[in-house]
């Protein structure tokens, strides 16, 4: 994994990061180690027009249609001064359960999109079970894409176009898993498995400017 603070890579394991010194247990104990109930988009920033937020919710309805183990998440909100994005989509997959139309799905499969408007940044993080799939490069380009829209506030164009770039993503390497034997790729486990975990895992994510700036 990545860590959600500098991007250096952690080890297996691993409670803090060697490069920065960002320790997850002391961002639970921030932001809380208990569970918490969440629908698939909040909106504490209300960025969102009704129109534009149910189409979100058609969008990521589609999205669980055709990967029904996996989930896309939105949070729209401003930050307490210290709290990067990152951090904050990290510990939303360790701690949110979310309020998907089938509840057992695990967060280790899951995509969550942290914004904060008033930082203009945005960042998307990835259970551990997929985050293999989204590689820097991957990353960027769905970023990049999306701050485009938000630089003209367009907010719900951009998370439209977050979920259908994520999907398309996770359906190309579902077509190339499924064209080996079952075991050799966890790609088809989305297709027959929803369960959701009860233990936290950790996550990896990136973080992006409205302006178009990349920072890992």
């Amino acid at each position: 994994m990545k860590c959600p603070r500098c991007a250096s890579p952690c080890p297996p394991g691993a409670t803090h990061c060697n490069t920065c010194g960002f320790s997850s247990e002391r961002l639970r104990r921030s932001l809380g180690d208990q569970w918490i109930r969440l629908e698939r988009i909040t909106d504490a920033a209300h960025c969102l027009r009704l129109e534009d937020y149910q189409r979100c919710e058609v969008q990521m309805d589609d999205f669980e249609r055709l990967l029904p183990q996996s989930f896309f998440a939105v949070y729209l909100g401003m930050l307490p001064v210290g709290l990067k994005v990152a951090e904050l989509g990290f510990w939303l997959l360790n701690q949110g359960a979310f309020n998907t139309p089938l509840v057992q799905k695990r967060n280790d499969f899951g995509i969550v999109l942290v914004l904060d408007p008033a930082v203009r940044e945005l960042s998307l993080t990835f259970g551990y079970a997929i985050e293999s799939y989204f590689d820097e490069a991957t990353q960027r380009r769905l970023l990049e894409r999306a701050a485009k829209q938000l630089k003209f506030q367009d907010y719900g164009a951009a998370i439209r176009g977050l979920i259908q770039d994520s999907l398309a993503v996770l359906q190309r390497h579902a077509k190339r898993q499924l064209r080996k034997p079952l075991h050799s790729g966890i790609l088809p486990e989305i297709i027959v498995q929803p369960l959701r975990s009860g233990v936290p895992i950790p996550q990896t994510g990136h973080r992006q400017s409205f302006g178009g700036r990349h920072s890992s």
